[in-house]
């Protein structure tokens, strides 16, 4: 009864946690405002030491749910333009090395990290596959995973304030009333499929991509044509949110100003590269230049699609763009590494 109670404390907490700062967030008007209010109460909470955590199942579930919530808006008129993106997806190969040059240079003559850990904590995105490279090649695993989770947390913070600026908003409330029976039991069963499928592959972002892309079918086939209830949205965020800032916890003041800090300048740099290359594909390829900011900005392929499917910035367009991006950053990072560390040899890490 005890040890039962302990496990659900922590998911409790998170969650309790971001519903409060969620309902905050929503009240206050801050924009997208269910999920930044549940990231930043919870990553209060976290720093605070009560130690909330979002269990890898429902986080997993909840990414699922988006995935299928993106490929629902997937549809025929913008398939026929699909071609348009092939340049600002073929562009993402020289963003990926431009941003992760430049974020290394920062890293190790601004914010003083150590080689191995500059290389993994510069590469833009691929939280958990960094994290987990990082820990094989000898680099401060721990740094990696809280540079990473600072940018992620400041750029989604940013994201909607920034689009807010140039004009776009959050999407309208859905009506909120259930699909029916039978449509709930084919995305359940595509969102299953999907997830495996992807798995099995190796995909990046594998809980998101497949259901996403099986979602897609069923929607562009006429199988399924059932909305989502807008409290599904909801929750997703605030989970997502809580999940954010649940990666804040165990971590000592000092360490976490000091990455802090780190991040801030990262997260500055990258989003200056970021406009730049938008704004070089807008003005080339006439593709709006909301969608390729929201597309190129390196946060987290989960957490920045939620933003674009909650601002209404065609969610798909966002979601195919990280995908590609985070596949190139794993495909990269491990070729590149090697080159690095012979580089830095003589500095290696202790």
């Amino acid at each position: 009864m005890g040890s039962a109670f302990l496990r659900l404390r922590e998911p409790a907490l998170a969650l309790a946690t971001g519903l409060l700062g969620g309902l905050a967030g929503n009240g206050f008007g801050l924009p997208l405002g269910w999920l930044l209010g549940a990231m930043f109460a919870t990553a209060a909470a976290a720093v605070a030491g009560l130690e909330p955590m979002v269990p890898n199942v429902l986080r997993r579930a909840v990414i699922t749910v988006l995935g299928l919530l993106i490929g629902g808006s997937f549809e025929a008129h913008r398939l026929a333009g699909l071609h348009l993106w092939l340049p600002s997806l073929a562009l993402l190969a020289a963003y990926v090395l431009l941003v992760g040059a430049m974020s290394l240079w920062y890293l190790r003559r601004w914010a003083g990290l150590r080689p191995y850990t500059a290389f993994f904590a510069a590469a833009p995105g691929g939280l958990s596959e960094m994290v987990m490279l990082s820990d094989r090649m000898g680099a401060d695993m721990r740094a990696v995973a809280l540079v990473h989770a600072t940018r992620v947390l400041l750029i989604v913070s940013l994201a909607p304030l920034f689009v807010g600026t140039l004009g776009g908003g959050p999407a309208p409330p859905g009506a909120g009333a259930m699909p029916l029976p039978g449509d709930l039991a084919i995305l359940a069963a595509a969102g299953l499929a999907g997830a495996f499928a992807a798995r099995f592959l190796s995909l990046p972002a594998a809980e998101l991509l497949g259901p996403m892309v099986l979602s897609a079918g069923l929607h562009l086939s006429g199988v399924v044509t059932a909305d989502v209830p807008y409290a599904v949205v909801v929750f997703a965020q605030i989970t997502i949110g809580a999940a954010i800032g649940s990666r804040f916890r165990d971590l000592g003041w000092a360490r976490i100003v000091h990455h802090l800090f780190a991040g801030l300048g990262l997260t500055a740099l990258m989003f200056a590269l970021t406009l730049v290359f938008a704004l070089l594909l807008h003005r080339t390829t006439g593709l709006p230049f909301l969608a390729l900011v929201l597309a190129y900005m390196p946060g987290g392929v989960v957490e920045m699609s939620t933003v674009a499917l909650a601002l209404a910035v065609d969610p798909a367009f966002v979601a195919t763009h990280h995908a590609v991006r985070i596949a190139l950053v794993v495909l990269l990072a491990p070729l590149l590494f090697p080159l690095w560390r012979r580089w830095q040899q003589p500095s290696r890490e202790s």
